[in-house]
């Protein structure tokens, strides 16, 4: 047969005549037609920063990469299915395409090495590609965003992105969702559905199931036939609660992995087939289904008369007692089982009791909980599959704290900037909004100041009514309290961390390695200089003159204000350990920035090594602790705290010696430092280093401490909120600020309030003294 032609099913498909299909295709609305794409994932191509060579055709992913593309661009020859494809008609890539993210030349590299194929090949970020040097910028453009969708052949596919921008976690953020509601509103309930990203939601790096049950929610109306994903360097279908799942396998290693998945619709049924690299293994049949959409069981929720909406926030349920009430109703199929838990405490579980026809009941005990937002999760059994639903609620006994939340269209991954009875809250979606909250608590009002269109990652610094911040590849912006911009400057990277000022510059580090000075008064450059061979994503420290920085090559920089020149530069705690393991990028000094006390530098990093620098010589003195996130300066600039890696926030004096410890406050490994706040408010004008930091905790305090305490507040990974005295350590205030879902901004705080912004797009002020 001549190449021009190819078999599929026992059809000729004739290039000619394929071509002329796929141009009408798309006009036949609704209508499903066979095609063929592949699903590749797990990419890890080799980093290319300032000076290095290009991977050459002997590294092992980009060699992994190579051999795809070749293949990528041919019939298929489905050995377990007995036909031969056309080529295929695009590729999906389901992420880590990157090993460190796109520093320098990097991602030039993987653009030249699938640009033989010639065919559409859509991307999601993975972890490995936000992480060190993130690829939001070109995920605009490439595909105009980082969440984006499009119709082929009678089906819609959609990109979500799970990977965190500069964070190694997952995350199904409050932007996320809000673009995936508004994406499937345009689309038909039967349209056949395929989603795409990096995470299977199966694991355990998601807050907790609340949140990937609330992504079921979200396209639970609608005919979602796949999601295709990575991560697992692996070939394998999963089912999830009701949604099916399978991993595109690895072009990089472990080398018996190599291979992709070809995915194939024939006669509107749907056959997932792993083709291996190596010949001598047999290509595997890893799902087959229709397209047709199959409305299974499901649980839906029955409102009680104490669910109402919370103030400028949305509507919960709110609990006062002792007990949680749930009722559901179950539809499409009879349970063998009901029950219901609360926040995935194994310990809260309780069978539900039929309540009617498909109806079920029950309560759950309340009393061990703390003041503030939680979840119920009911899973229905249905034999050996079951399938889970959850809703949060507001858990309200007397004695809580008086408290308002707002929400915003974004996630909030920088703290929140406290100003006077006001906040300042910077979001994923680039948007600077200030937040009212009203006196006595009940109303909110919100006012955009700003929108960059990306994202913005640390908070403003304010200086003399001015709001200094960094906006991603948009550059540094000056923006005034009224919302009147000044000046932008592109400093020609993207750049991400807080800005320090000084009476007449600007200063911030870039995502290439440089540092830059800007003129206050003018926005212009007064000068740039490359110091760090990897990316620098967290404010700079501008301390007597000399700006300290981390960078993800591994070192700690000094550098002069005055013309950027380089003053010292030394490896990061964890580099003086004689390991070469630990002289890598993974575990560099460079998502917290280093906090100086007197004549020394405190630094910590992703080894969590806590370590002491000569501030002048930057000779390292040795480790202080080890099991440490993050580090934030006291208010009297002669001590820190620390922020334990699973649990526990310390106060240090001067001299890196213990003052107190809170052992037992649950933390997490989120860089987002204890933060103190003193009440004066005056103190707000220096930026966000009055905005606090984040740990957890558990256990309640309901008594509001008098006026002038100076406290210490942390949240926890997952929303728990402590307010400590800063003498002694002793807990104030314990309040569960968001459902167990990802906090990972440092809070806000002065002497009367705390605020707390979350992912999922929530900002709470929780009230220190007495209403």
């Amino acid at each position: 047969m001549s190449r021009s032609c190819c078999v599929i099913g026992g059809r000729l498909w004739c290039r000619a005549v394929l071509l002329a299909w796929l141009a009408v295709s798309a006009a036949w609305a609704g209508a499903i037609r066979d095609f063929c794409f592949l699903h590749t994932s797990d990419n890890h191509l080799s980093p290319q920063p300032v000076g290095a060579p290009a991977p050459g055709p002997d590294d092992r992913a980009l060699s992994g990469l190579t051999w795809f593309v070749a293949e990528a661009g041919k019939p298929q020859v489905v050995e377990p299915l007995q036909l031969t494809t056309p080529p295929p008609a695009f590729v999906i890539d389901t992420g880590d395409l990157t090993e460190y993210g796109v520093i320098h030349r990097t991602w030039d590299t993987f653009e030249a090495a699938i640009a033989p194929l010639g065919i559409p090949f859509y991307v999601t970020p993975g972890n490995h590609d936000n992480t060190w040097t993130g690829i939001m910028q070109v995920m605009r453009k490439r595909h105009g965003g980082d969440h984006y969708s499009f119709d082929k052949f009678g089906c819609h596919f959609a990109c979500i992105d799970s990977a965190t921008p500069q964070e190694p976690l997952p995350s199904l953020e409050r932007r996320t969702l809000a673009w995936l509601t508004d994406d499937l509103r345009r689309v038909a309930r039967d349209t056949p559905v395929f989603l795409f990203c990096h995470h299977p939601l199966s694991g355990p790096e998601f807050a907790k199931p609340f949140e990937q049950l609330r992504f079921l929610q979200t396209i639970e109306d609608h005919n979602v036939v796949l999601l295709m994903m990575g991560h697992g360097h692996g070939h394998r279908h999963e089912r999830w609660n009701t949604l099916d799942s399978v991993m595109g396998g690895t072009t990089s290693h472990p080398v018996e992995n190599i291979g992709y998945n070809i995915m194939v619709v024939r006669d509107e049924v749907l056959h997932v087939v792993f083709r291996p690299r190596d010949a001598a293994k047999p290509m595997q049949v890893v799902l087959k289904k229709p397209l047709a959409a199959a409305r299974g069981p499901r649980i839906e929720f029955v409102d009680s008369a104490s669910r109402a909406r919370m103030p400028g926030g949305d509507s919960v349920e709110t609990i006062s007692g002792r007990e949680t009430p749930v009722q559901v109703r179950v539809r499409g199929g009879r349970p063998g089982r009901v029950t219901a838990s609360v926040d995935d405490i194994e310990a809260t579980t309780v069978a539900l009791t039929p309540a009617g026809p498909g109806r079920y009941g029950g309560t759950i005990g309340a009393a061990d909980l703390l003041p503030g937002r939680h979840f119920v999760e009911v899973t229905a059994a249905f034999g050996d599959r079951k399938i889970d639903a959850a809703r949060e609620f507001q858990f309200v006994p007397p004695g809580s704290p008086s408290v308002v939340q707002a929400n915003v269209d974004a996630g909030v991954k920088a703290a929140p900037l406290a100003v006077g009875d006001e906040v300042i809250v910077v979001t994923t979606g680039g948007e600077v909004q200030r937040l009212s909250f009203g006196r006595p608590p009940g109303k909110t009002t919100a006012e955009r100041l700003f929108d960059a269109g990306v994202e913005i990652l640390h908070p403003p610094r304010l200086a003399d009514g001015k709001l200094y911040f960094s906006a991603a590849e948009k550059g540094v912006h000056c923006l005034g309290l009224d919302g009147k911009l000044a000046w932008t400057c592109n400093v020609g990277a993207t750049v991400y961390g807080t800005p320090a000022v000084d009476g007449q510059r600007v200063y911030v580090a870039d995502m290439q390695g440089s540092a830059h000075a800007i003129d206050r008064a003018t926005g212009k450059i007064v000068w740039s200089k490359r110091h760090a061979a990897y990316s620098v994503e967290t404010p700079v420290l501008l301390c007597d003159g000399v700006l300290y920085f981390g960078a993800w090559d591994g070192l700690v920089y000094a550098v002069n204000a005055d013309d950027g020149t380089l003053k010292w530069k030394k490896p990061g705690p964890a580099g003086h350990m004689g390991q070469a393991l630990f002289r890598s990028r993974y575990y560099a000094p460079a998502d917290c920035p280093p906090v100086a006390v007197g004549d020394r530098l405190f630094v910590t990093d992703r080894a969590y090594k806590l370590g002491e620098y000569r501030i002048e010589t930057g000779e390292y003195l040795g480790e202080i602790a080890s099991d440490i996130a993050a580090i934030g300066p006291t208010a009297d600039g002669r001590g820190f705290y620390a922020r334990g890696l699973s649990k526990g926030v310390t106060r240090y004096d001067g001299a890196g010696k213990v003052v107190w410890t809170a052992a037992d406050v649950p933390m997490g490994r989120f860089p987002a430092p204890p933060v103190e706040a003193t009440g004066e408010s005056d103190r707000l004008e220096a930026g966000p280093t009055v905005a606090l930091d984040s740990p957890r905790t558990p256990s309640r305090s309901r008594a509001a401490e008098p006026r002038g305490v100076s406290r210490v507040a942390a949240c926890s990974n997952r929303g728990t909120l402590v307010v400590l005295d800063a003498c002694t350590g002793q807990v104030l205030l314990r309040y569960q600020a968001a459902p167990q879902l990802h906090v990972m901004a440092p809070p806000a705080a002065d002497d009367q309030r705390v605020y707390v912004a979350g992912m999922d797009g929530s900002v709470t002020r929780i009230e220190l003294t007495s209403p």
